[in-house]
């Protein structure tokens, strides 16, 4: 898939709206939340309406903007990349974790979501890493079940893990209540797999 070049504006309103993908946003919160300028911003964001990036609903007198998640995983998963970079900025523990992690599993189809007060920043030297570890299939789950504690035993930080199929976690979001597939959606830092993630998604939001 080609992805046109974006601004950094347009990166930025692309992060944020992906960081509250339930959400949708006034342009002018959009640019306090990314402390850019309005006018920048109103126009970058109108550019990403008019590429399908992002859903702009006119309510008068405002217009409402969200991410659009049908048919862009490819350009969501990098964003997503951007944002595991930032946050790996600040907890080089967590990603040599991640990489040690994604090191001892071989299925291709693996995604990695990490969520929880680790992602919030409100971790206490006692939290345990919240991870959320989407397979193809059942037959995975003794790989991924070794690796874990593997990583565990030399760890400074403990993993609390949560293994689902693709298809479990599929019906966990259709059932559009609070439950560890959303909680791990609205907290999250994806490291690994976020493409096959957002296709996921595509089919509940």
């Amino acid at each position: 898939m080609y992805l046109k070049p974006l601004t950094k504006t347009s990166v930025e309103v692309l992060a944020f709206l992906s960081s509250r993908i339930r959400e949708r946003f006034t342009v002018r919160q959009i640019a306090e939340a990314i402390g850019k300028d309005y006018k920048i911003t109103y126009i970058m964001t109108m550019r990403l309406a008019e590429q399908h990036y992002v859903i702009a609903e006119k309510k008068r007198p405002v217009t409402y903007c969200r991410l659009n998640i049908k048919g862009n995983s490819s350009l969501l998963a990098y964003i997503e990349s951007l944002r595991a970079d930032r946050f790996f900025e600040k907890h080089k523990d967590i990603e040599m974790l991640v990489n040690d992690l994604t090191s001892k599993i071989s299925s291709p189809f693996l995604t990695i979501v990490l969520f929880g007060s680790h992602v919030k920043d409100k971790a206490s030297p006692r939290s345990d890493l919240d991870v959320l570890l989407m397979i193809p299939a059942h037959s995975f789950e003794k790989e991924v079940g070794a690796a874990v504690g593997s990583v565990q035993r030399i760890s400074p930080i403990s993993i609390h893990e949560t293994v689902l199929t693709h298809s479990e976690f599929l019906e966990l979001l259709k059932q559009k209540k609070p439950n560890v597939a959303w909680e791990a959606i609205d907290n999250r830092i994806v490291p690994y797999g976020a493409e096959m993630l957002f296709k996921t998604l595509a089919e509940v939001l």
